[in-house]
């Protein structure tokens, strides 16, 4: 009986310490182009904006296309502590070939552009593939369809250069495993106080067409769309009914 009683204890632990998680996700900003088909131009839905969006590209589908960028301002910024999360589906249909093209998502702060996760600018090898400001690029493919970037901003507190960003990438339609290492990470950005966002881009030549969709930024990785490995949740709970069993 005691066993028993000690395993029960130790669901309940475990189902405690989800739902303490659970209850301390906070999602920010998010938007899934919801829109009739036609401008992004002046649309105003989703959550966390201060205003509608500034564009001169389309929504075809529920998903935002095109290769001029769109901008948008949140309602208060990201602040200069903690830790934040963000997901959004990104991705060309053909490789760019302009040197100048970039694309994906770029966050601002106070009007100054901070750091982009997509295709960085201007070298022409990266073009194809996620990168992020601050690092080297990644052997991801950009092309051929959208595919699911997850980032964790690690926010250093006040202070310049003190900020961390890890990137991670996935197939659409399933969350990113991010237990992981990260596929990019940079160090040393000043990613304080972001307050609004580009998506997409520009191609000046060849015009291969960007897509962009759910956007997600939270506090806590279970707002957006990612997920740790199954085995380490799993060894998590091995874990603590091994230490209940032991104290028994």
């Amino acid at each position: 009986m005691k066993i028993k009683n000690t395993h029960l204890a130790a669901l309940a632990c475990v189902s405690l310490i989800a739902s303490a998680a659970m209850s301390q996700a906070a999602v920010i900003i998010s938007e899934d182009f919801s829109y009739s088909n036609g401008s992004l131009n002046s649309q105003n839905g989703g959550t966390g904006f201060s205003g509608a969006w500034t564009s001169s590209t389309n929504v075809s589908g529920g998903v935002a296309t095109g290769n001029a960028g769109s901008t948008r301002n949140f309602s208060a910024s990201l602040g200069t502590m903690g830790t934040i999360w963000v997901s959004f589906d990104w991705g060309y249909t053909s490789t760019p070939t302009q040197a100048a093209s970039f694309g994906g998502l770029t966050f601002y702060a106070a009007g100054n552009e901070k750091q982009l996760i997509g295709n960085t600018w201007p070298d022409p090898a990266s073009h194809s593939v996620w990168g992020t400001n601050g690092t080297s690029v990644s052997s991801e493919s950009s092309v051929g369809g959208m595919k699911t970037g997850v980032a964790k901003i690690t926010l250093g507190g006040a202070g310049a250069n003190n900020d961390m960003i890890e990137v991670w990438v996935g197939a659409t339609g399933s969350p990113v495993d991010v237990s992981g290492a990260a596929l990019l990470t940079a160090t040393g950005r000043d990613l304080e106080n972001l307050d609004s966002i580009r998506i997409n881009g520009q191609d000046f030549v060849g015009d291969p067409g960007q897509s962009f969709d759910n956007l997600l930024i939270g506090t806590t990785m279970l707002d957006v769309d990612a997920i740790p490995e199954p085995s380490a949740a799993l060894l998590g709970g091995l874990g603590l009914l091994a230490l209940l069993r032991r104290r028994r």
